[in-house]
């Protein structure tokens, strides 16, 4: 943890850092849809729900007259809960990024959003800029990378980032590899430096691990929305596409993601302060 307290707390460090959001929601609205649509999908997520959630999805699709509501209901409510923290059952709609900079003595951020309903628009867009960024650090002498930073995403982003690339790899056309960037992440000891997630940071080497909202209103950063957690983004999302406004179900996504991102600049910013 050394390292990353050094990074953090170096104060220079922060215009040295690409800090970003991936925000993903449900790809099948419902789990009947998932049954339909992507049945050997549905299938793992069957097991997955037996095994981890401690509820027998067998019941819900029975033989057809002995399901009740409840069970259905039940069914469903796992799904809606517990499906959009994975990366197989999501889509990504919305990324965000932002690097900071001093202007006239105030730290000013440009900030720049991906929204698109085509997952691999939204994901290509971002491995790209992930490919320059790592051209640019592998081209300097001597060799400097910038810090990926973000919250919680050693656990999420990261990770759906990388599962998306393997799942698209073959529509890339330039360049079909992981970014150099995203796989030093994977190769680092934990005593380097290279990403800094503040999921971690804000834990100061205790155990509980708090939610950015949780903190943001603690220190009192200024947003201008609340952030939702992933299933509450999703649900909000599939329902403004069932009243068919894609737009504005578009653009709530996409604040969620840049909202998050801003508080991740503004706490790096305070702990920077120390």
């Amino acid at each position: 943890m050394g390292q990353l307290f050094d990074d953090v707390f170096e104060k220079s460090g922060i215009y040295n850092t690409l800090f970003f959001n991936v925000k993903p929601v449900l790809k099948y609205r419902t789990v009947e849809i998932l049954e339909k649509e992507n049945p050997s999908l549905y299938e793992r997520w069957k097991y997955l729900s037996k095994s981890k959630y401690k509820f027998d999805l067998d019941v819900i699709h029975a033989v057809a007259g002995t399901m009740t509501d409840e069970t259905s209901e039940h069914g469903e409510k796992i799904y809606q809960e517990h499906a959009p923290y994975y990366a197989e059952f999501t889509k990504v709609i919305a990324i965000t990024y932002a690097k900071v900079y001093v202007e006239n003595g105030t730290l000013k951020r440009n900030l720049k959003k991906i929204a698109n309903e085509d997952e691999f628009v939204v994901l290509s867009t971002f491995i790209d800029e992930l490919h320059r960024v790592s051209r640019d650090g592998a081209h300097s002498t001597p060799q400097f990378f910038e810090t990926l930073c973000g919250h919680n995403i050693i656990s999420h982003d990261i990770p759906v980032l990388m599962k998306k690339f393997v799942e698209y790899r073959e529509k890339f056309e330039d360049n079909k590899q992981i970014p150099l960037i995203l796989k030093k992440t994977l190769s680092a000891k934990p005593w380097e430096s290279g990403v800094i997630d503040t999921s971690e940071v804000w834990k100061f080497n205790g155990y509980e691990r708090t939610p950015l909202m949780l903190i943001a209103d603690y220190l009192g950063l200024k947003k201008s929305v609340d952030l939702n957690s992933l299933d509450e983004v999703s649900r909000k999302y599939w329902e403004l596409m069932e009243d068919n406004k894609p737009d504005e179900a578009l653009e709530y996504v996409s604040l969620q993601s840049a909202t998050q991102t801003n508080l991740v600049i503004q706490l790096v910013n305070e702990l920077r302060q120390l």
